[in-house]
């Protein structure tokens, strides 16, 4: 019996040859590693930034060499001393036994008064929190459902 050969690139009797699935193989499970990896990623920085939705006043003055000059937001609520001179609103937020004066270049919302929890936008500017929004933390049906932690946080005299 006669064996011929076909074409170069083509098996005995010019059947094409098979191409390693080894290689093909490989490159999968190299891609499907990658991506893997990619979305493990993204979730775990993801779950990170939603659990630490903002820094508690006693958080970020700990943290202040830390965070310098970055962007971060604050939480406390806002002692009696708000005023407003020009385009900025000037006051002070307690929480957790620790103050922290601010100075903000947008027009508070609102609702926004004494005594009222606050979320802030802003940086560290030097001693002074520079915030550039300002959010009211909580809603009617908030206080309604969680009225313990709302107690009032400033302490009796402060602000005065």
């Amino acid at each position: 019996m006669a064996v011929t050969l076909g074409e170069p690139g083509t098996g005995l009797a010019g059947s094409p040859r098979r191409r390693s699935t080894l290689g093909s193989r490989r490159r999968k499970i190299i891609a499907a590693v990658v991506i893997g990896g990619s979305l493990a990623f993204l979730v775990v920085r993801g779950l990170t930034n939603a659990t630490e939705y903002f820094k508690t006043t006693t958080q970020a003055v700990a943290q202040r060499s830390q965070l310098g000059t970055e962007p971060f937001r604050i939480e406390g609520t806002v002692e009696n001393n708000v005023r407003e001179v020009d385009d900025t609103v000037r006051f002070t937020i307690f929480a957790g036994g620790t103050a922290v004066d601010v100075v903000s270049t947008n027009s508070p919302p609102q609702l926004f008064k004494p005594g009222i929890p606050v979320v802030l936008d802003g940086h560290w500017a030097g001693a002074v929190y520079a915030s550039d929004l300002i959010m009211v933390k909580h809603t009617a049906s908030y206080t309604e459902a969680h009225p313990d932690r709302l107690a009032p946080q400033v302490p009796p005299g402060a602000g005065k």
